[in-house]
């Protein structure tokens, strides 16, 4: 998984006074952590994170999925542009 984006990480503490990085970075954790484990060999800690996760999110940041929606349909609104070629020529020896 990737990491949440700066901007997505001020977002969410401009949406949610007193919200720390350290949260956020333990969302992002169990959510990396969830999807390291096999779903059939540990079901449970699955279920387990995900409880805490929604939790969290829930109690901290209830705006999360509205502002991460939103970063994700603008960034993909927006065209990327690729960086013009450059040609260096090697001098003659």
């Amino acid at each position: 998984m990737e990491p949440l984006h700066p901007k997505v990480r001020q977002a969410l503490k401009n949406a949610h006074p007193g919200l720390t990085d350290a949260e956020i970075d333990r969302v992002e954790e169990m959510i990396t952590r969830r999807f390291a484990l096999d779903p059939e060999k540990h079901a449970d800690e699955i279920r387990r994170l995900d409880a805490e996760r929604v939790t969290l999110i829930n109690e901290r940041m209830p705006r999360y999925k509205e502002i991460t929606r939103a970063f994700a349909e603008e960034a993909r609104a927006t065209p990327r542009r690729r960086p013009p070629v450059r040609i260096q020529r090697k001098p003659r020896a």
